[in-house]
């Protein structure tokens, strides 16, 4: 089967990006015809595993938001796709960088889109894409405007054409019954997401290194997870802190914890590869999601499953299908003191820890990606059949 993969990014940026490189490859192992189309945006430099990237909308305010609303050079380069390789199906991802034009581009052929987190045609979750919904509360007045412009041109020029996709998958229930709504009769089925099985559970060795992977920015709770941590080390001062990850918050982030990263408390690690997360993975107590936007189903979550690792996270997306009392702890997002006292009844009780390991690993093996594989190729099957 030739299969057509379309993303807003062309490297591993986060958990969606992560989906697709091993979809590719997975299917590609497996006989199949795959190309990757995805945006230039922020690429350069990094290590781009897309096929082929189409320019990323640019300009200024007025042209950036004629460009997000119809977004004519990824139309043409998308069509010029579909015409040289030819594809039995198209599968979607996050696509709001092509914008609605994506949709348009790809008619005609069968097609799916995967739900990898908040975009600008979800209802329920169209906060989420302003800057100051992780502050609670009101959004400010320019993401007030922004939001009834998504709201009621952004949105309805894509709920147009997504409703003629021929099913949706969303990696998590949660994500699933939030977009059912927008999708019309459009089928919506949960499909989770799989990784390799690189290594076996490993038993917890050290009882006081917290470990945080992911993008830096607001969203992610990186901030309240400091603020939670200096209430801890006053009852644990033997605790530390590992963040892996860079992003637009990392100066801001680094600055706020000045004394604790010259104490040794904690350390900013930046970026790191597939091996060097899995080597911190090993070396973490706790791994912690603070996140204050709905989660879907991240990455990081299943590779610490994976080594057997608890976690403690916050009851928001689809983490709550994650993690449970069998495997770590729930807080509600951006409670610094319930964060503090949640991580503070499992650092440095090694017993507790390990029960809690055992916990993570009999739950990995939901979560392979030989059996995440096998699902897709039927979705794809069943959307080309006549």
């Amino acid at each position: 089967m030739r299969v057509l993969q379309i993303v807003n990014l062309g490297f591993e940026a986060g958990g969606a990006e992560k989906s697709v490189r091993l979809i590719a490859e997975g299917l590609t192992a497996r006989g199949h015809q795959v190309r990757v189309v995805a945006t230039d945006l922020l690429a350069e430099g990094q290590q781009v595993f897309a096929d082929e990237l189409v320019p990323a909308v640019s300009g200024g305010p007025a042209r950036r938001l004629l460009g997000y609303f119809w977004h004519r050079p990824a139309y043409r380069a998308v069509r010029r796709q579909l015409l040289e390789f030819r594809p039995d199906c198209v599968h979607l991802h996050t696509i709001g960088e092509f914008s609605p034009a994506v949709l348009a581009a790809t008619s005609g052929v069968p097609r799916l889109l995967t739900v990898h987190g908040p975009e600008d045609w979800t209802k329920a979750l169209l906060r989420w894409n302003l800057a100051s919904a992780s502050a609670g509360g009101r959004l400010s007045a320019a993401d007030s405007c922004r939001y009834l412009y998504l709201r009621l041109l952004q949105r309805p020029a894509y709920l147009l054409r997504l409703r003629r996709v021929r099913r949706v998958l969303a990696p998590s229930r949660y994500f699933a019954e939030a977009v059912r709504p927008d999708v019309g009769r459009v089928p919506v089925h949960v499909l989770p997401n799989g990784i390799p099985r690189t290594a076996g559970a490993e038993p917890v060795t050290d009882a006081q290194q917290l470990l945080f992977v992911g993008r830096l920015e607001p969203v992610k709770g990186v901030h309240v997870l400091l603020a939670a941590f200096r209430e801890l080390i006053a009852r644990h001062p033997e605790a530390r802190l590992a963040v892996v990850g860079d992003g637009p918050e990392r100066a801001r982030l680094e600055a706020a914890a000045a004394d604790l990263v010259a104490d040794g408390r904690v350390v900013f690690h930046g970026w790191l590869t597939g091996d060097q997360v899995a080597e911190r993975l090993r070396a973490a107590s706790v791994v912690v999601l603070p996140s204050l936007w709905p989660e879907n189903f991240p990455t990081v979550a299943l590779e610490a499953l994976q080594i057997g690792r608890p976690m403690v996270a916050s009851r928001v997306g689809g983490l709550p299908e994650l993690v449970g009392p069998d495997n770590g702890a729930l807080v509600e997002a951006g409670d610094v003191a319930a964060l503090a006292g949640a991580l503070g009844g499992l650092i440095g009780d090694l017993e507790r820890l390990a029960l809690l390991g055992k916990g993570s690993a009999a739950r990995a093996d939901r979560y392979g990606v030989e059996e995440f594989l096998d699902n897709l190729e039927h979705h794809y099957t069943e959307i080309v059949r006549p």
